[in-house]
Formats: C-alpha cells, sequence, structure tokens
C-alpha cells in the first residue's frame, strides 16, 4: 500500500498536533506492507535536514506553504496533490486540518482535532472564520476524517454535516511507562532549583490561550484560605502579561508563580512533584496534559466539560469552568483530603494506561487497512 504522508505539523515544537503527528507516523513507519513516503511544502524555518529522522523518503516541495494552503484560494488550483508529493499513492494522510487547495486522487485522510476557535468564543471573529473555511475545504476533499474524542466527533458533524461513518476516533496518548518512572528526589530538587518552584505546589502546565481559562483558575485559587495557600503555592507555567496583571491585582504574588519555559526533559519530574494538577479548559478536544499527569502519579481536577468529561470521567475531580467558587472548593477538598487524593492517584493512573501510542496506532493501522 503507498501511503503519502503530510509532514507539514511534524516540527512544531510543544504542539499536541505534532505530538499526535509523530507518534503516530513513527508507528506507521515500521509497518512493512506500507511504502511510504513524506511529504512537505516548503516553510523558511524547515529544511530537509530537520526531516531526516524519518526512516522513509521525504519530497521536499519547494511550493510555498503560503501559496498552495491559503484560504484566500477561492478555487481549488488546477494541480494533483501527486505532483506535489512527488508521486501518487492509495492513501493521502494529512494529521492536521489544514491541507493544500488542490486536487486529490486516491483515498484523502484528514484530522480536524477539535473545533475550539467555533467553541469557545474567546478568537476574534476573523480567526473563527478562517478556521470554519479551512475545516469545510478540509471536510470537503476528505473521504475519511479523523479526530481524538467522540466529543469531538459530535462538535464536526455537528458543524460540518459530515458523515458519521467516515469519521474515525484515534485517541491521544501517553508512554504511561515514561512518565511513570520515578524521578528520584536528587532530580526533583534539581528542576525545582532550575524553575525555582516552591516545596509543594498546585501546577498547571498547557498553553496560554483564552479558552485554558488560567484567569478563573487563579481568581479561584486566590479566594483560599491563607493556611492553604501557604502549604500550596500555584505553578503556572510561562504565563501572560494579562496574567501577571491578575495576579499583581489580586495581590497573590507571594503565593503565584510564573515558570519559564519548561524544557521537554524536565516535563515529568515537575508532573511528579506536583501535589495537584489543574486542567480546567472551558474546551477541549482532548487534553493530553490530564493523561499526563494521571501517568505521573499527580490527583487531577478538570473541567466538567467537551472531551475533558469524556476522557476524565471517573478517573479525575471535575468542575464547571466558569463557576469560581465551585473551582475554589474543589481545589479545597483535593487539597486537605488525603483519601481523596489517593484515590485520584490510584484511579488516574488505571485510566493513563488505556491511552497508550501504540493503541492509538494499531488502530489507525486497522482503520488504514480496511479503506
Amino acid at each position: 500500500m503507498k501511503i503519502n504522508i503530510n509532514l507539514q505539523p511534524v516540527n512544531n515544537e510543544g504542539s499536541g498536533i505534532a505530538k499526535f503527528a509523530n507518534e503516530l507516523i513513527n508507528y506507521l513507519s515500521y509497518i512493512r506492507d506500507y511504502d511510504i513516503q513524506g511529504v512537505f511544502n516548503y516553510v523558511r524555518r524547515v529544511k530537509p535536514k530537520d526531516l531526516s529522522r524519518f526512516n522513509f523518503p521525504i519530497h521536499y516541495s519547494y511550493i510555498p506553504y503560503k501559496l498552495i494552503y491559503s484560504n484566500y484560494i477561492k478555487k481549488t488550483l488546477p494541480i494533483n496533490y501527486s505532483c506535489i508529493a512527488g508521486r501518487g499513492a492509495n492513501i493521502n494522510l494529512f494529521f492536521t486540518y489544514k491541507i493544500p487547495r488542490v486536487h486529490y486522487s486516491g483515498i484523502t485522510i484528514s484530522t480536524i482535532h477539535d473545533i475550539i476557535p467555533l467553541k469557545t468564543e474567546v478568537e476574534s471573529e476573523m480567526i473563527s472564520q478562517t478556521y470554519l473555511n479551512d475545516i469545510k475545504y478540509t471536510a470537503q476533499k476528505s473521504d475519511y476524517l479523523i479526530t481524538v474524542s467522540e466529543s469531538s466527533k459530535n462538535d464536526i458533524i455537528e458543524t460540518l454535516d459530515f458523515d458519521p461513518n467516515r469519521i474515525i476516533i484515534i485517541p491521544n496518548g501517553v508512554n504511561y511507562s515514561e512518565f511513570n518512572k520515578p524521578i528520584t528526589q536528587n532530580q526533583i530538587e534539581l528542576i525545582k532549583i532550575k524553575y525555582k518552584l516552591p516545596h509543594k505546589f498546585i501546577l498547571y502546565m498547557g498553553g496560554m490561550r483564552k479558552h485554558k481559562n488560567i484567569d478563573n483558575l487563579i481568581k479561584a485559587y486566590s479566594l483560599l484560605e491563607e493556611q492553604i495557600k501557604e502549604g500550596y503555592h500555584l505553578v503556572i507555567t510561562q504565563g501572560t502579561p494579562e496574567l501577571y496583571h491578575l495576579v499583581t491585582n489580586l495581590k497573590q504574588e507571594k503565593f503565584i508563580h510564573f515558570t519559564p519555559y519548561v524544557d521537554e526533559e524536565d516535563k515529568i519530574g515537575i508532573y511528579q512533584a506536583a501535589s495537584l494538577f489543574t486542567f480546567i479548559s472551558s474546551y477541549e478536544g482532548f487534553g493530553i496534559p490530564v493523561i499526563e499527569a494521571q501517568a505521573a502519579g499527580t490527583p487531577v481536577l478538570t473541567s466538567a466539560t467537551s472531551s475533558l468529561l469524556e476522557i476524565g470521567y471517573g478517573s479525575t475531580l471535575q468542575v464547571i469552568p466558569s463557576d469560581i467558587d465551585a473551582i475554589t472548593d474543589k481545589l479545597k477538598l483535593i487539597l486537605t483530603n488525603k483519601t481523596l487524593q489517593e484515590d485520584l492517584i490510584k484511579k488516574g493512573m488505571l485510566n493513563a494506561q488505556k491511552y497508550s501510542w501504540e493503541a492509538a496506532g494499531e488502530k489507525l493501522k486497522n482503520f488504514l487497512n480496511k479503506v
């Protein structure tokens, strides 16, 4: 079976889409029955050598990404994707929602992870319209769509009126043994020194976009009793000027800390060092940090909305993300109840084990063989 795999998102460091693409591409690359070729359109910051880690041939097209992916293109360009890919294939596989505005032969499979810009009402009208334009084009040109959760599948069906039988759910995964392997106390202390972390802390690690609801987390934390805040500070990776300003206005500088960018090799240690992980987004297509924290053996407080309700059900404590008082109550409940902490840790580790990249890869392989 010949498969052209689009590599456009694979070098977007720190992106959930990039993680998903890299893990599944690596899995497929070792299947002997597959004749895989990677395809990449010119982007200034990515050179052919930056893709050399893959064990299959790569066709680096010097047709610029901006030229053929632009949503300013109203009519399909008179080019076939096989010309861009350097060959025809049985399947054209995309791990992102944005595909070239060209003609396709063979089976085209694209990925829409979520519809965050359309669901959260925190993006500008222009961003929302651009996103809608992109996913409509992708749905129109794709024979099948991949998404990461039942919640996202339902949203795609509702938004695009796409045939449910042509949508396959391939969940995100976590390398459980890697995250669950205990980090030594000495290593954790070095990580704490590097990032100036407090002795005990609540952790938020993830993106900074508005739908992540970090402002409500800060407001809820500020309402905790002084004694609890003395015992457990709040650590937020990175941060924004708006969030710094909010912490100052609430006079919480003593208790709330922002880290610089966290290096990948330190992420597991920070998860394991945390007393509680919070991820109370208003909407997520999946929410990889939830299962990463669970694999690391950290109790999780997350949202009773979208896919977070689905992937964390029964193994996390959940809360309505707009209810600040409820967030405060749930933070206090977990931090002061040792039995609850242990229960969430145990159930969380069992839950994380359900989401392996191997299982995701196998599901994708079976799907490709079927179509």
